[in-house]
């Protein structure tokens, strides 16, 4: 997964931008931020107005993405 993000002390203090099945998408606001055994987590909301759960592995470097909530689907 490719994720933008800001740089600082820990290498993604906050992601900017994600691609997500082949579309570019702007993060509109982070909901929420928290920390888990070796992960960063962030809960975004994307330019398209749906929800996302994005997670930062700290061991491997690798990003994770889930779809939470979709607006075009009520």
């Amino acid at each position: 997964m490719r994720v933008i993000c800001q740089a600082g002390y820990s290498g993604c203090d906050h992601p900017k931008a994600f691609f997500w099945q082949g579309n570019s998408l702007s993060i509109k606001r982070i909901i929420k931020e928290w920390r888990e055994p070796d992960t960063k987590l962030f809960l975004v909301t994307a330019g398209n107005s749906d929800l996302f759960k994005l997670g930062f592995s700290e061991i491997s470097g690798c990003w994770s993405i889930r779809e939470v909530s979709s607006s075009s689907n009520p």
